[in-house]
């Protein structure tokens, strides 16, 4: 890889990246101290949201670089996903406002009043507070949106088509992306050891059906904690996986007979 010397190009661990300048106006705000977030490393995430507009706007990625037979492609390409990056930073960094997370407790309440009936609804509202006891802010507000979904469903146990329902196509991009970033398997292993405390497990397609995580029940609990040396390398891998899946998200294609 050349590192570039132009003055708009950055340069952190090595990589190119683009400029605070030329992001997103809220991580601007983020870099300043003016955003109302809670990020724990909010530098780490600046840096993040660099590199990961540079490649997509660059057109820094594998398939250029191990065949250069497509060099062609890459202007149009860099034009597509840097549109794309740009979307994704602008989600993200309104997505990490305090503001914009579930009111945990006030959720557990409502649910604890209406009684037996809604006892289900109430563990899963308790998985949303254990979630957030381990992670925080660190993950973005959507990751504990969809993992709460279920008890805002007709049953907790309803599966709905992400891509296809219409109940969900505000929601259907960002969760998608957070549901994917559960290949980065210690946090999904995390997440699914706390739900197994409430006889529960957490499901999810893969494909165009997609379930928005749908809720099933476990058959036994099991314990699993983050190794507290690689904890942040495991949450900044979830955080870019989230990223491109949702940049990525409109081009999969989908197809109805998978429903």
């Amino acid at each position: 890889m050349v590192l570039l010397e132009a003055p708009s190009t950055k340069v952190i661990t090595g990589e190119n990246t683009v400029p605070v300048s030329q992001l997103p106006l809220v991580w601007q705000e983020i870099a300043q101290g003016e955003a109302s977030v809670g990020l724990p490393d909010a530098h780490s995430y600046i840096e993040m949201a660099q590199l990961f507009q540079y490649k997509l706007e660059m057109g820094e990625v594998d398939l250029f670089n191990e065949r250069p037979e497509l060099a062609h492609l890459k202007p149009a390409f860099s034009k597509l996903f840097g549109q794309l990056a740009r979307e994704t930073l602008e989600f993200y960094g309104n997505d990490f406002k305090v503001e914009n997370y579930p009111k945990f407790k006030e959720i557990r309440r409502e649910f604890q009043s209406k009684g037996e009936e809604y006892s289900s609804e109430f563990k899963v509202a308790c998985i949303g507070i254990e979630l957030f006891e381990e992670f925080g802010y660190s993950l973005p507000a959507s990751f504990y949106q969809v993992h709460l979904a279920p008890i805002y469903r007709d049953h907790i146990f309803e599966e709905r088509a992400l891509r296809f329902d219409p109940r969900e196509q505000g929601n259907k991009r960002p969760w998608d992306a957070v549901l994917h970033a559960g290949k980065v398997f210690a946090i999904q292993m995390k997440v699914q050891s706390i739900a197994s405390k409430y006889g529960f497990t957490y499901q999810h397609g893969c494909g165009c059906e997609s379930h928005l995580s749908s809720i099933n029940q476990s058959q036994g609990t099991f314990a699993y904690e983050l190794n507290p040396e690689k904890r942040k390398r495991w949450i900044r891998s979830f955080i870019w996986t989230a990223w491109y899946e949702y940049a990525f998200f409109a081009i999969i294609p989908n197809t109805r007979y998978l429903v």
